[in-house]
């Protein structure tokens, strides 16, 4: 699992380093991205920041092409999502 983990960071990486911003701002644009598109709610990403240059960073989210989104895309479908949300101690708590 580690290993997919790497790959993809670096499949995002190699994106972020083309458009000369970071995988946190790719991540941020694709959210935008989704945001209102058919079938999909209004999105609004919420990043988290440990110092005022990241706040900084977070507030220029990259901006995503068609193709930029169609490369997102195919290298999200290598890595299809394992496991839940929550683990389950803490999902267990939701329904209580």
């Amino acid at each position: 699992m580690f290993d997919e983990n790497i790959k993809l960071l670096n499949a995002v990486e190699k994106i972020a380093h083309g458009k000369g911003v970071t995988p946190a701002q790719i991540a941020i644009g694709w959210v935008l991205y989704q945001s209102g598109k058919p079938g999909m709610p209004t999105l609004i990403p919420i990043p988290g920041a440990t110092t005022s240059e990241r706040i900084e960073e977070n507030m220029k989210p990259a901006t995503l092409s068609e193709g930029d989104f169609k490369a997102l895309d195919e290298i999200l479908k290598k890595f299809p999502p394992v496991g839940g949300r929550y683990h389950e101690a803490q999902a267990a708590l939701l329904f209580a």
